[in-house]
């Protein structure tokens, strides 16, 4: 997993490219409490209030993004590529 952050001591990155072909989603590192690599275990930690605990993200396509070429993840679809992972993408991709 991936951290983006200004710590570089603690191996966050101030930015990260993501290869072609990929799926990839994000979340606010402290609104979970655990998770294992797999994503097996996940915990996430008790409610915080969104509008103090908020971050900018931003996705910069290359070349130009088509949206004819987009396609959104569902459950389904993750859960049979990483079915040891459930509960973090019930977390992670909408219903």
């Amino acid at each position: 997993m991936t951290v983006v952050g200004p710590d570089l001591r603690k191996g966050q990155r101030p930015q990260y490219t993501v290869p072609p072909n990929v799926w990839f989603g994000a979340f606010l590192t402290h609104d979970i409490e655990s998770f294992t690599d797999d994503g097996s275990v996940f915990v996430e930690t008790p409610g915080r209030d969104p509008d103090l605990h908020y971050s900018f993200v931003g996705v910069t396509c290359a070349p130009a993004y088509q949206f004819e070429d987009d396609e959104m993840a569902t459950r389904d679809g993750m859960k049979a590529l990483a079915p040891n992972a459930e509960a973090f993408i019930n977390y992670l991709v909408p219903a």
